[in-house]
């Protein structure tokens, strides 16, 4: 007697159905641990810098071992782009391990360097599988390889300038005695400095603003030196002398103008500009990125002073 034919096993079926789980939860156990050891790796030595601890075993011995542990532990890269992450997050850690204080710049190219790395890593793995579009993909190359050369070949506008203004319920003689007084930095950072850390002024000495008068900023590794250059009714200006704080290593800073002018209803309109040279490149990334923390410097340099936005124009 011929058995019936025997159908399909449910044991089988219900491995098959199980298959693409597993599939889906081992990529979501490596994207996790990838996620954890960027996080290590590009945070861990910035808050190093922030509590004085980055010339211990911490740095050397603590983070490595952290992120060993995890990579041993985690499933192993199976893609291009599984391998370029952990090429480029070791490098960044070892980066920033001889830096030290320019942990702070590590971090803030940290996208830059994660987004030119996979962009590369994705042109390599398009022209491995499409091998008619191979020219097409590593064309792109040489203009990669172009852009890098910014900074040591050429620059695109290092000098940059920002700019905050306040209208004041005082005349500009009150604004003068404000400024002769001096900036009080205990007055609470813009939300953008305290999350980054960035460095800013803790106190500042000076005695006047009669031309040649010289004020003192005490910065994180030296103070800032500048000097009252120019004076009218309108208008000061200030030249940076000397500069030996940490913040010279991102940016060169090269003066800043004050200028008053009265409204009819008796208030004061204070714009204040400050340039300075931008020392990272590419622009394109840290023009913006740099501009934005010298703005909120400024914002909380003008707060310093007293100079609160009148209620009334």
């Amino acid at each position: 007697m011929t058995e019936p034919p025997a159908g399909p096993d449910p044991l089988d079926h219900h491995q098959s159905d199980l298959a693409p789980a597993t599939s889906s939860g081992s990529r979501g156990g490596r994207a996790f641990a990838l996620g954890i050891v960027a996080v290590t790796a590009v945070i861990a030595p910035f808050l190093l810098v922030r509590s004085d601890r980055f010339d211990t075993a911490a740095l050397f011995v603590g983070v490595p071992l952290v992120l060993a542990v995890i990579i041993a532990l985690s499933p192993p890269a199976k893609s291009l782009h599984g391998l370029t992450f952990r090429v480029v997050t070791f490098g960044l850690l070892i980066t920033s391990a001889f830096l030290h204080e320019g942990a702070a710049c590590v971090l803030m190219a940290a996208p830059l360097v994660y987004g030119v790395a996979h962009l590369v890593a994705e042109l390599v793995r398009q022209a491995r599988q499409l091998r008619q579009h191979r020219r097409a993909a590593l064309a792109v190359v040489p203009l990669l390889l172009l852009a890098s050369l910014e900074g040591s070949a050429y620059r695109v506008d290092p000098v940059q300038t920002v700019t905050t203004e306040r209208v004041v319920a005082m005349s500009p003689a009150q604004v003068e005695q404000r400024l002769q007084r001096g900036p009080d930095f205990s007055a609470a950072k813009p939300f953008l400095l305290r999350l980054s850390g960035y460095p800013t002024p803790t106190a500042a000495t000076g005695d006047g603003l009669a031309v040649g008068t010289r004020w003192s900023f005490t910065m994180a590794g030296g103070p800032i030196v500048t000097e009252v250059t120019a004076r009218d009714s309108r208008q000061i200006e200030f030249a940076v002398v000397s500069d030996q704080s940490k913040v010279q290593r991102w940016l060169g800073w090269r003066g800043a103008v004050v200028h008053l002018a009265q409204r009819d209803n008796g208030n004061t309109a204070v714009r204040v500009e400050l340039s300075f040279t931008r020392r990272l490149d590419p622009s394109w990334y840290f023009g913006p990125i740099e501009g934005a923390m010298v703005g909120a410097g400024l914002d909380h340099f003008a707060d310093s002073l007293g100079l609160v936005e009148s209620s009334r124009d």
